[in-house]
């Protein structure tokens, strides 16, 4: 893999794998979101430079890329990169077929998203925010123009920096808030 300078031009803010979980499928790259707006990823086998790299387009504003998740990788050839801006959106991209498959704006910074389990169909996508708040997203069934149903639940007084899955039951997680608290969600 390259050095760090050469990976991106400003702070790397989070990092994801998804294969070698000893359980089901799952390609070996890693993504990095960073806070120069771009979203990469990277296969070891494959030195300097990234296999994939997501970036604000010619005229779009670069947004501050603070969280990055793997899912979708049921097979050797599907998987999808879910990544959390600065200013709420979240994007989700297809590494199959290189393109931005879904995005959406929770009116807040995104401070973590989590699948509930990388290596299956999507199921749900779990994400974070600045405000105390989190939301959850039933993956399984994209309408055309609305996207994905989801609930949000307004769980801390602080800003919520973690999400994450109990192995053993993906519909049981836990988000760590700013201020000390640890909840438990079924």
């Amino acid at each position: 893999m390259p050095g760090p300078r050469s990976a991106h031009k400003e702070i790397v803010n989070s990092i994801d794998g998804v294969g070698g979980l000893g359980i089901g499928d799952g390609a070996p790259e890693i993504v990095t979101g960073s806070r120069d707006g771009t979203v990469k990823v990277w296969d070891p086998r494959q030195k300097d430079s990234p296999v994939a790299n997501m970036e604000p387009g010619e005229g779009e504003a670069k947004r501050d890329c603070w969280t990055v998740a793997f899912g979708h990788a049921f097979n050797d050839q599907d998987r999808c990169v879910c990544a959390g801006y600065d200013n709420g959106d979240i994007k989700l991209f297809d590494l199959r077929n290189m393109s931005l498959r879904w995005e959406t704006n929770i009116k807040n910074g995104v401070c973590h998203v989590e699948f509930d389990r990388k290596d299956i169909n999507m199921n749900k996508l779990v994400a974070t925010s600045l405000e105390g708040k989190f939301h959850v997203f039933d993956m399984r069934t994209q309408h055309p123009t609305k996207g994905f149903d989801s609930v949000s639940e307004k769980a801390h007084k602080s800003t919520i920096w973690q999400v994450r899955h109990l192995p053993q039951n993906r519909d049981i997680f836990m988000t760590a808030g700013g201020a000390g608290n640890l909840h438990l969600w079924k």
